[in-house]
């Protein structure tokens, strides 16, 4: 980690350890787990919403998001001892040696802010019956008074800021400065703080807002978060579609929300996206409530049913679920509707010519198979699974299909087991004819190759493969570990809903990531200039972190949530290095900084060819001036000539009459920001130098190009 010195990385990881609270009990220096209060409360007003809410924003303390246990493989690591006494280390000398030299905190309001929250911050917005927000987060003051003097602290940073007067019995008080009236309530025994602000808010109107959360609910956003962000710890907005888009009719024009119903934005109900952690693994998700009812347009409903079975637990799987028959059949009459005429024929004959050859209709297939396909990756190797739901239908394409092909499967009894085996015309023999004839002996020999598939059938599932023996062995193993179950359990993916889904599991993932976090510890000890007792921190083994971690992705199109979501350990760059260590974040991080580089390297090198070939005609004009007292007229110049054919980038090379400045145009396709090179001749004491600037962006200008006034050092004889 030691080259990642980014003032940016600095800041933000600067901020997560200097915000751990100073009053943190302590235990011994070992690998026990921490037992003192944790340093970031859990947020609150999640629990208290009000039911007329528009919007929910949670913005997690930094601490909260990446150093606070919320459960899942890390929590051991960050519970412990030794690892809370070197935070307090580092938010000392960050404290003290870094965040004093970063710009943003410049400012003496957010130092002291951030000093003292101790909670994520919530936002809730509402329209009725005037707009207005509801800000709630927790400070480490334990007293009015305490409040009281941190505003007066303020206001000698800021005259236009600060507390109106002290809190009265209700802890109700008002802030002067901002634009529009704001009133905050503080419980000093909890620590919570409420703000709320508005063009219509009184005093009468917070404290009626204010009794009115009082009582704790749970709110119809719940079940969203919870399948984003359980914690309460990660970054979390959800906002009631219902309200929000009539509330655009008067930000929209008329055609706006058109094309905003068009994209079908007027049947959700709510949507929410986010970064947190539930069900044991970390999640970036986006889930939007859109119920079947409200019709979903092109959208299937997914109900899957992943009963099959592989050998083992696998160690990847790759799902994707066909639609049933009453949704392709929806789906279908959706598009015909808006197809054009020739369109719907050619449709029609398709389907009539799939029929013609597989002996069944399409929507008779999929009323057969389905529809969970799989590909699954297991000790046994790599294969897939079919649900199988018409056997008979199933057999019943296969004798149609292999009596107008002229072949058919064969079969294969291997320790009591029936394998099939159908060996079809390669992709070699098919194509146009003439080609084929044309292309000689290699289309012969090649048309000989044949695609040939195994498979076999078990219980509920056909599982083919492109080898007889990953089969065999799949079966020698005892294929008894129930897929849907790995995926519920193991990986924490809910795939019932899943059209596509892809899972996998990386050996040593939480080790590498738990190595990972100690080496950023360490960056930010020397960045700080504090010593830190790195061997002082529990071992993996110690910590008994498991042996592998999850990564997935999965698309769901349930009812009535439709969701996307990437599923991590613990943070989403897991998937970066998760196959190689930290070196492999590093080597990310290079490639990162040394790509972009090396294309603006390659780019300045395609530009600094115009200056080679433009150096006889910067020869030539300044001789015309030696000669001549002048640069030359419009005739003259257009006399003066260059090859640009010697170049590969350079399109034309001219000189403007009676200034004597070369123009350079630059091919557009391999300078993709385009323009001209201007060099123009300057004549100062006697002698003859050149500027040298342009139309191209800065960073693609040779060195000597990058100011309007730099000056390239002429050879070209001078005037004595």
């Amino acid at each position: 980690m030691r080259p990642i010195r980014s003032a940016t990385i600095v800041a933000v990881l600067a901020v997560m350890i200097a915000t751990l609270a100073p009053a943190t009990v302590l235990g011994k220096k070992s690998a026990q787990a921490w037992n003192g209060d944790l340093p970031i409360r859990q947020p609150w007003l999640r629990d208290h919403m009000p039911d007329d809410a528009l919007v929910y924003f949670r913005i997690p303390h930094l601490l909260g998001l990446l150093s606070t246990p919320k459960g899942s493989t890390m929590d051991a690591a960050l519970r412990s001892t030794p690892h809370v006494e070197n935070l307090k280390k580092l938010r000392k000398g960050i404290a003290e040696n870094v965040l004093v030299q970063i710009p943003m905190f410049a400012d003496l309001r957010l130092r002291l802010f951030e000093r003292h929250l101790r909670s994520p911050i919530e936002v809730t917005a509402f329209m009725a019956p005037a707009p207005s927000a509801l800000i709630a987060f927790n400070v480490d003051l334990e007293s009015n008074d305490a409040l009281y003097e941190l505003f007066e602290v303020f206001a000698l940073s800021s005259a236009d800021f600060n507390l109106a007067g002290p809190l009265d019995d209700q802890g109700i008080g008002e802030i002067n400065g901002p634009p529009m009236p704001l009133f905050l309530k503080f419980d000093a025994d909890s620590g919570l703080l409420l703000l709320n602000g508005g063009p219509a808010v009184s005093r009468e109107s917070f404290a009626a807002l204010t009794a009115s959360v009082a009582s704790k609910k749970t709110h119809r956003m719940a079940s969203m978060e919870q399948k984003i962000d359980e914690s309460g710890q990660g970054l979390f907005l959800w906002i009631d579609s219902q309200q929000a888009i009539p509330a655009l009719q008067a930000f929209l024009p008329p055609d706006g929300l058109a094309g905003l119903n068009e994209l079908g934005l007027d049947k959700v109900r709510a949507a929410a996206l986010g970064w947190g952690v539930a069900n044991g693994k970390g999640r970036l998700s986006i889930v939007a409530e859109v119920p079947v009812e409200n019709s979903r347009g092109f959208l299937p409903y997914v109900n899957n049913n992943l009963s099959a079975k592989s050998a083992g637990k696998p160690d990847g799987l790759f799902l994707l679920s066909v639609p049933t028959t009453s949704e392709f059949s929806r789906i279908e009459a959706l598009s015909l509707q808006t197809a054009s005429v020739d369109a719907r024929q050619d449709w029609l004959k398709a389907k009539a010519s799939f029929r013609e050859t597989a002996g069944v209709s399409i929507e008779e297939l999929l009323g057969a198979i389905g529809p969970e396909v799989m590909m699954i990756f297991d000790a046994a190797g790599d294969y897939t699974a079919l649900r199988l739901r018409d056997k008979k239908l199933w057999q019943k394409m296969l004798s149609h299909v292999s009596e107008q092909s002229g072949t058919g499967p064969d079969e294969k009894r291997i320790n009591g087991k029936t394998y099939y085996h159908w060996s079809l015309p390669g992709s070699f023999g098919l194509g146009d004819e003439q080609m084929q004839t044309d292309a000689g002996w290699f289309m012969d020999l090649m048309r000989k190759q044949r695609e040939h598939i195994y498979w076999t059938i078990d219980g509920d599932f056909l599982y083919a493969a492109s080898v007889p023996q990953t089969l065999i062995e799949r079966a020698a193993r005892g294929a008894k570990t129930d897929v849907g179950k790995w995926l519920q359990t193991d990986q924490r993916v809910d795939a019932t809903n899943a059209f596509l889904s892809m899972t996998g599991t990386n050996k040593k993932l939480p080790k590498r990531f738990y190595a990972l976090y100690i080496e950023v510890l360490q960056f930010l000890a020397d960045v700080a200039e504090t010593e830190i007792d790195v061997w002082s921190m529990p071992t993996a083994a110690q910590l008994d972190l498991p042996e592998a971690g999850a990564i997935a992705f999965t698309l769901s199109l349930g009812n009535p949530n439709i969701s996307a979501e990437l599923m991590f350990e613990n943070n989403p760059f897991e998937i970066l290095f998760g196959g190689g260590g930290s070196y492999m974040v590093v080597a990310g991080i290079a490639a990162a900084i040394a790509i972009p580089a090396y294309q603006d390297y390659t780019i300045r090198a395609k530009i600094s060819e115009g200056l080679n070939i433009s150096a006889g005609l910067k020869a030539e004009v300044t001789e015309f001036y030696l000669s001549n007292g002048r640069f030359p007229d419009e005739t003259e110049a257009s006399g003066m000539s260059i090859n640009v054919d010697a170049g590969r980038y350079v399109d034309a090379v001219l000189v403007e009459s009676d200034t004597g400045s070369i123009v350079v145009v630059y091919k557009s396709d391999v300078v993709p920001d385009g323009g001209e090179l201007y060099l123009e001749p300057v004549v100062e004491d006697g002698q003859v130098t050149w500027s040298c600037s342009g139309t191209i962006a800065d960073k693609h200008l040779p060195a000597a190009c990058r100011q309007p006034s730099s000056r390239i050092e002429s050879k070209d004889r001078v005037l004595h």
